[in-house]
């Protein structure tokens, strides 16, 4: 097994020179390495997992029905990443159905319906409730009218690294059950080109993530399984001057995982 140190030189070795900001958080046991850990940066789509935990954990409690039915037009579609958007006539989801389309193929507009029907005050109270300090949620994706007023979704690795613990070890906020129902989730994105392009392909190595995009940004979070090891990875990134550049970084950060994993 080599060292997560070796791992560590690894990935500093590609990282880039500033304007560019770089964070990064990785465990594996009782051993870590990080970079800029608790720095606040853009969000992106990595904001959905939030929302995932916070949906889990208010059902849990009776609050929501994740059963129940939404109509969904065409003009409720946010634009940008997901599905829905590009149907052409209205839809009928589960609010259920809406947080697996949420995180496997990262859709806007079953975001902005979920933010709705959790509503704002409940997810900031759960983010404070979990101690996620570096975390707010302003605006709903692909909102430029919030954005023109400053408004802007941020995070941090170490908040996002939390919400991973939370999905993976037993914790008072989430039952066992809504963490296998979530890692079930998280196991079957369908954007796998950044820190998992090599591993989800290993049939030895169980994935679950969630990336993150905007303009000069490109985040991962990713849980890896192996038979020996449970290691844990965040990575967000910002200011690219292309996002192509952000992407071939998170790949060059994936293979060098995926080297330590195999050894």
């Amino acid at each position: 097994m080599l060292s997560l140190n070796l791992l560590k030189n690894a990935i500093d070795s590609i990282k880039p020179l500033p304007p560019v900001k770089v964070s990064y958080l990785m465990q594996s046991g009782e051993e870590e390495i990080a970079f800029n850990h608790k720095e606040e940066l853009r969000a992106a789509s990595i904001i959905k997992l939030f929302i995932l935990a916070a949906a889990y954990c208010k059902t849990e409690r009776g609050h929501l029905d994740l059963s129940k039915q939404v109509y969904i037009s065409p003009s409720d579609a946010a634009g940008g990443a997901g599905i829905i958007s590009c149907l052409s006539e209205k839809q009928t989801y589960t609010y259920q159905q809406l947080l697996e389309l949420m995180i496997i193929v990262s859709d806007n507009t079953a975001t902005n319906a979920l933010i709705d029907y959790i509503g704002w005050e409940n997810l900031h109270v759960f983010i404070q409730q979990i101690g996620c300090k570096h975390t707010v949620l302003e605006r709903k994706l692909m909102d430029e009218e919030a954005k023109k007023l400053g408004l802007e979704n941020k995070t941090s690795c170490l908040d996002v690294m939390h919400l991973l613990h939370l999905f993976t070890e037993p914790n008072h906020i989430l039952s066992q059950h809504s963490r296998e129902q979530i890692l079930t989730i998280l196991g079957n994105q369908q954007l796998n080109s950044k820190l998992t392009a090599f591993s989800s392909y290993d049939p030895n190595i169980q994935t679950c993530h969630k990336t993150g995009e905007l303009n000069e940004a490109e985040h991962d979070a990713a849980i890896f399984q192996t038979a020996d090891r449970l290691f844990k990875a965040v990575v967000l990134t910002d200011r690219w001057t292309n996002n192509g550049q952000g992407q071939q970084f998170h790949l060059a950060a994936g293979a060098r995982i995926y080297q330590y994993l195999k050894n």
